[in-house]
């Protein structure tokens, strides 16, 4: 009864995950049709973070419980929450000059970026299955690129990378830092800071750009839902599949954002392209599976 319990358990924790990835992609999507009707990455940063930060506090609200951490988790999570932010706004600034498509196959190369970092961080080995994946994802960088490259704005290019950089570092720093922190209270301290850094550069700079119609409006009211959807069903199925399982299949998510940047934005790659985009998410899954092997720790 035991096994089934579990089984049953593992089955409504992936159904769960299969509403959570989706949403992340959908939720980038959203945002850049936002773009279309006259706002900007700053404009949909502000609003996304900042109900998603205020849901949060809510949440802690009505359930009865404080969503304070101790002093020196705190300080660590604010200061994830600057990185997070600038990440963000890196990402969401690279699909402002290219296509959402290929942001999204940038952003994705993190993975094997943490693995490189690992091994010059902690010594982790480099086996010949992950000298192999690494060098897949970047050869499927170069595809991806090199196909449209005299088309590409280099800014968006760069932003890519550099939300990808982001990424990897804010991972290294959530494992090996705030790894005793309670995952929730940890989010919403990355959300306050990351709301206090977008807010504060919309004041200082008057760099926000609002949507110029109702259709604008409408969705950027709909993105932070989208947002917050993703975020309640990525918590409610980590304790049911567990850290380790749960990253591995969210790394779909990027799959998930070039269907979706085709279905809905008319953004098709070409087959040259679709063969990089195969090699990048074929290295992150190797990648997580091996660094998830008991011979790799």
């Amino acid at each position: 009864m035991a096994v089934e319990h579990d089984d049953s358990r593992a089955r409504l924790g992936l159904a769960i995950l299969a509403i959570s990835v989706p949403c992340y992609a959908l939720s980038v999507i959203v945002a850049r049709s936002v773009y279309e009707h006259g706002g900007n990455a700053l404009a949909c940063l502000v609003v996304r973070m900042g109900f998603f930060a205020t849901a949060l506090f809510i949440y802690f609200r009505v359930v009865g419980q404080s969503p304070w951490l101790p002093r020196r988790e705190t300080l660590a999570s604010l200061g994830l929450g600057i990185l997070s932010a600038m990440q963000s706004f890196a990402y969401y600034k690279a699909f402002e000059y290219i296509p959402v498509s290929l942001a999204a196959l940038l952003v994705y190369t993190y993975p094997p970026m943490v693995a490189v970092a690992a091994r010059m961080i902690s010594r982790e080995p480099l086996t010949p299955v992950m000298v192999g994946a690494l060098a897949s994802a970047f050869l499927g960088i170069a595809l991806v690129l090199q196909v449209s490259f005299g088309t590409l704005h280099p800014i968006g290019v760069a932003c890519g990378l550099a939300a990808a950089v982001g990424m990897a570092v804010t991972t290294l720093i959530s494992s090996r830092i705030l790894v005793r922190a309670d995952s929730r209270r940890m989010t919403l301290h990355i959300a306050i800071a990351a709301f206090g850094i977008y807010l504060g550069g919309a004041l200082a700079t008057g760099g926000t750009a609002w949507p110029r119609d109702v259709a604008g409006w409408s969705l950027l009211a709909l993105l932070p839902m989208i947002y917050l959807v993703a975020s309640l069903a990525w918590y409610t199925c980590l304790p049911m599949l567990g850290p380790m399982k749960a990253s591995l299949m969210s790394n779909a998510e990027p799959v998930f954002t070039v269907a979706f940047a085709a279905l809905l934005l008319g953004e098709f790659l070409s087959p040259l392209q679709m063969a990089g985009a195969a090699l990048i998410v074929g290295a992150i899954f190797a990648i997580q599976i091996f660094r998830r092997r008991p011979s790799a720790s």
